[in-house]
C-alpha cells in the first residue's frame, strides 16, 4: 500500500511540474507578417500560414497580411502557401512578438540575372535565364534533363530514338552547349549526338538556362549558351526534411523513383538524394520500338559547413548509370535492305510483343563527379574561392557482333577529367569583378578487347586559361564585359588507315571576347543586349573520328584540317509587364560564325562487316544564324492563365548558298491552365491543356541528308495536379498527364532515328509526390 501511495505522488509531483512550467511560461507572444510574391513584391492575398507543432494556422487578408497570437516562446516549422504557388517550409525561433514577410514564387520568372552558385555561393554572370523550380519539374517528371527543356522557348532537342537526347539552344548544341552539374561543366563523351547528358535531373531543385555566349567563365564552348542544375540552400534546421517522388507511364510500361532528404546539423548541413528508372520497349500508334528499353540509377550527397565566419566549405558527390537500348530497325546487314530500310513503314526486325529486355545494340554509361568548395571571406565585399571537380565517365556500346561477342564491347571509353578553377570576387556599391585562372585535364581512354579499331583516338586534353569579368552599375544601366584567354593542347595517339600508331601534340590559342548592356526602360520594361566574339577549337572527335558510332547508325569521319570555329553573335532581350496580368519576354539573336563545323552526310551507304550503314562526315563551313523566340503570360482571371510561346531560326550554309541542316524548324506551344480552389479535402486542383505544333523545315539543302525532311504535326496533352494537405500540413501532389492525346502518328526532323521510325505514340502518366 505504501509503494502504491508513493507511485502516486511522484505522478502527481511530476504532471503538477509539467503544468506550473506550461503555465510559466509566456504563452501571449504574437507572430504577425505578410505574404509576398518573391519577384514583384506584391501582396498575395488569402495565402495560408500554418504551424505545424501547433496544429494551427491562418488564413491571410485581401492584402496577404496576418496575425497568430498565443504563441508560447519556442523553434517553430511553418509552412506558407498559396493558390498557385509552391508551398514554402520556414523553421523560426520565436522568443518575443515577431513580424515576419514570408516570400513565394508565384509567377514563372522569364526573365532575371543569373547566379549560378551549385551551393549557394555567387558567381554572378550579369546575364538572363529562364527557369524551371520544383513545381514545374514535377510536373514534367519521369522525362530526361533535354525532354524538361523544351518546355522553354528556343530550346529544342536532338535525339537518337526515345531515350538519347541533348538540348539544342538557339541552333547549337554538343561542343557549343556546357551543362553545369552543380557549378562544374559537365565532362563526358558529349561530341556524341547520341550521348545524353550523363546527369539525372532529381539531382536538382531548379534547371536554369541562358541562351547566350556570354559566361566566358566556363570555357569556349559556351556559344550556344549553358544549362545550370542548382540545388536550394539547405536551411539551417537541426529535423531530417525531404520528399519522395514515384512516377508510372504507360508507353514503356515505365517506373521511376525519386527521394530527396535534407538536415543541418551543428558543423554542417547534409542533402541525399537517390534515383531509378526501368522502362521497356517503347510504342508508335502502329507497332513497338524493339530494344528501346533503359534502366537508370543515381545518387548524391551534399555536406556544406559554415562554421567560421571566414571560410565556407562544400562538398558534391553525384553517381549516375544509364543502360539504353538502340532501335534493333536501326542496324541492317546490307546496303540493299539498309535503302529498303530508309522507306519501310514498319523497322525490320520489330517484335509484336512489349519486353524490357535491353538487348544489343545498347549503351552503358557509368558517371561519377566529386566537386569540393571552398571560399574565404576577406570582408563583406570580397572573397577567394577555390573550385575543384573530378569527373570520371565510363562509357560502353555494344554493337551486333559474329561469334558470340555480343557482350563484348565494340567502343569501350574510360574519361577521367580534372577541373581547377581559383578566382577572386570583389564588389562595391557600382562595380564588382571577378578575375580567375582554371585548369582543366581531360584524359580520355580506348579500353582494350574490343577487337575494333576506336572510333575516337586516345588523347590527353590539357587546357590552361584566365578570365576577367568586370560589371559596372550607373542609374538604371548595368554594364557588363569579360575577357579569356586560353591555351588548349592535345596529346593524340591514333592509329592510321595503315595500322600505324601516330603520336602527335596539337596546340591551340584562342580567346573570348563579350560586351553586354542591361537597363529598364520604364519601370515594366528591360531590356538586354548582348555581343560575343568566341573561338572555338575542334573538338578531337570532329577531327579524327573514324569509323562506326552504333548509337546514331552511321559511321563517322573526322577532319584533321578544321580550324577553329569564330563566331559573332548579338543577343538582345526584352522583358515586358503589362499591368498585373501579363508577361511577355522576347529573345532575338544573330550569330555568324566562320568555319562552321558540322558533321554532314555523305550520300554514300558503305557496306563493313558489322553491316551496312550512311556514312557522315565533319566539315567546315561559313554559317549564319538569325532567329529568336518569344513567350507571352497572360492571367485572363485570378485562376484561369494562358500561356504561349514561339521560335524560329532561319539558318544559312553561306558557303554552298543552302540551307544549314539540322536546325530546329517553327515552333508554336500554347497552354491553358485553370486553378481551382479548396474543394472537399483538395487544397488546389490545376488543369493544363496544351497545344504544341511543329512545321516542316523546308529551309534545307535536299541533296544533304538521305531523305527529305518530315512534314509538319501537331500534339495535343492535357494534364490535372491535385494537391492534399496532411494533417501536419504537408504536401501530397499527385498529377495525371496524358501526352500525344490523340496516338498521331508523325516523325522529328531532329531524331537521327527518323530515317527507320515513327515517334513514340499516346502516353500516360501517373506522378506522385509527397512531403515531409
Amino acid at each position: 500500500m505504501l509503494s502504491i501511495n508513493i507511485r502516486k505522488f511522484i505522478s502527481f509531483t511530476f504532471v503538477a511540474f509539467l503544468y506550473l512550467n506550461v503555465i510559466s511560461q509566456d504563452c501571449h507572444l504574437i507572430l504577425s507578417g505578410k505574404v509576398i510574391d518573391q519577384h514583384h513584391e506584391e501582396n498575395l492575398e488569402y495565402a495560408t500560414v500554418y504551424i505545424q507543432e501547433l496544429n494551427a494556422g491562418t488564413v491571410c487578408d485581401s492584402i496577404g497580411r496576418f496575425t497568430i497570437d498565443k504563441v508560447c516562446p519556442g523553434k517553430y516549422h511553418i509552412i506558407v502557401s498559396h493558390l498557385g504557388c509552391e508551398s514554402k517550409n520556414y523553421y523560426l525561433t520565436i522568443t518575443e512578438n515577431t513580424y515576419q514577410i514570408f516570400q513565394l514564387e508565384h509567377h514563372e520568372e522569364l526573365m532575371d540575372e543569373i547566379e549560378i552558385t551549385g551551393d549557394g555561393s555567387q558567381s554572378r554572370t550579369g546575364l538572363n535565364k529562364n527557369t524551371l523550380k520544383k513545381e514545374i519539374l514535377f510536373e514534367q517528371a519521369g522525362k530526361s534533363l533535354s525532354e524538361i527543356l523544351t518546355s522553354i522557348p528556343g530550346i529544342s532537342s536532338l535525339k537518337s530514338g526515345p531515350n538519347l537526347s541533348k538540348p539544342i539552344i538557339q541552333g547549337m548544341y554538343g561542343n557549343r552547349v556546357t551543362i553545369l552539374n552543380h557549378g562544374i561543366p559537365q565532362e563526358g563523351q558529349q561530341w556524341g549526338n547520341d550521348h545524353a547528358p550523363e546527369i539525372d535531373p532529381n539531382t536538382a531543385d531548379k534547371i536554369s538556362v541562358y541562351k547566350g555566349a556570354s559566361a566566358i567563365r566556363f570555357g569556349l564552348q559556351t556559344i550556344g549558351g549553358i544549362v545550370v542544375l542548382e540545388p536550394e540552400e539547405i536551411q539551417e534546421d537541426p529535423h531530417w526534411h525531404g520528399s519522395y517522388q514515384s512516377t508510372f507511364q504507360t508507353n514503356g510500361l515505365n517506373f521511376s523513383g525519386a527521394a530527396t532528404i535534407r538536415k543541418s546539423f551543428d558543423l554542417a548541413k547534409i542533402r541525399l538524394t537517390g534515383g531509378f528508372v526501368k522502362s521497356g520497349d517503347k510504342k508508335t500508334p502502329d507497332y513497338f520500338l524493339t530494344n528501346t528499353g533503359n534502366s537508370d540509377a543515381s545518387f548524391s550527397i551534399i555536406v556544406s559547413n559554415h562554421a567560421s565566419g571566414k571560410w565556407k566549405r562544400l562538398f558534391y558527390y553525384s553517381y549516375y548509370y544509364n543502360k539504353n537500348g538502340i532501335l534493333r530497325g536501326s542496324h541492317i546487314g546490307n546496303v540493299t535492305d539498309l535503302e529498303e530500310a530508309f522507306n519501310r513503314s514498319i523497322p525490320f526486325y520489330t517484335e509484336d510483343n512489349f519486353s524490357y529486355k535491353i538487348d544489343v545494340p545498347r549503351q552503358e554509361v557509368n558517371h561519377h563527379l566529386a566537386k569540393y568548395n571552398t571560399k574565404y571571406f576577406i570582408n563583406e565585399s570580397s572573397n577567394f574561392n577555390l573550385d575543384v571537380g573530378i569527373q570520371v565517365n565510363q562509357r560502353s556500346e555494344f554493337d551486333i557482333r559474329r561469334g558470340n561477342r555480343n557482350d563484348k564491347p565494340a567502343l569501350d571509353l574510360n574519361l577521367f577529367s580534372q577541373y581547377y578553377d581559383l578566382y577572386y570576387f570583389k564588389q562595391s556599391d557600382h562595380v564588382e569583378y571577378t578575375a580567375g585562372i582554371q585548369y582543366r585535364n581531360a584524359n580520355n581512354t580506348n579500353i582494350p578487347g574490343t577487337g575494333i579499331l576506336p572510333l575516337i583516338p586516345d588523347y590527353i586534353n590539357n587546357t590552361g586559361a584566365g578570365y576577367l569579368i568586370s560589371k559596372y552599375k550607373l542609374k538604371k544601366i548595368q554594364i557588363e564585359n569579360g575577357l579569356r584567354v586560353e591555351f588548349r593542347n592535345y596529346f593524340v595517339a591514333r592509329i592510321s588507315n595503315n595500322r600505324e600508331v601516330i603520336k602527335e601534340h596539337i596546340n591551340y590559342l584562342n580567346w573570348a571576347t563579350n560586351f553586354g548592356l542591361k537597363t529598364s526602360i520604364f519601370k515594366d520594361i528591360k531590356t538586354l543586349v548582348d555581343i560575343s566574339y568566341t573561338n572555338r577549337p575542334p573538338e578531337v572527335n570532329e577531327l579524327f573520328s573514324n569509323g562506326l558510332h552504333q548509337g546514331v547508325s552511321g559511321i563517322e569521319e573526322g577532319n584533321s584540317n578544321l580550324n577553329a570555329e569564330r563566331s559573332f553573335k548579338i543577343v538582345n532581350e526584352w522583358d515586358i509587364k503589362i499591368g498585373h496580368s501579363t508577361n511577355i519576354n522576347a529573345s532575338l539573336f544573330y550569330n555568324r560564325i566562320s568555319n562552321y563545323i558540322y558533321l554532314q552526310p555523305q550520300k554514300e551507304l558503305r557496306l563493313t562487316i558489322r553491316g551496312a550503314f550512311p556514312v557522315f562526315k565533319y566539315i567546315g563551313t561559313e554559317a549564319s544564324l538569325t532567329g529568336g523566340d518569344i513567350k507571352l503570360i497572360h492571367n485572363i482571371t485570378d485562376h484561369l492563365q494562358a500561356t504561349s510561346g514561339l521560335s524560329y531560326i532561319y539558318a544559312r550554309n553561306i558557303t554552298q548558298n543552302s540551307g544549314l541542316i539540322r536546325i530546329p524548324p517553327l515552333n508554336l506551344q500554347l497552354n491553358l491552365s485553370y486553378t481551382f480552389g479548396r474543394f472537399w479535402k483538395i487544397h488546389e486542383i490545376k488543369t493544363v491543356v496544351g497545344f504544341s505544333y511543329d512545321a516542316g523545315q523546308t529551309n534545307v539543302d535536299l541533296s544533304e541528308d538521305f531523305l527529305n525532311p518530315p512534314g509538319e504535326y501537331y500534339l495535343i496533352n492535357i494534364s490535372t495536379k491535385f494537391r492534399l494537405k496532411t494533417k501536419n500540413g504537408n504536401d501530397i501532389d499527385i498529377q495525371f498527364r496524358a501526352e500525344n492525346l490523340l496516338n498521331n502518328t508523325y516523325r522529328q526532323y531532329l531524331n537521327r532515328l527518323r530515317y527507320f521510325a515513327d515517334e513514340t505514340g499516346s502516353n500516360f502518366s501517373l506522378n506522385i509526390k509527397s512531403y515531409f
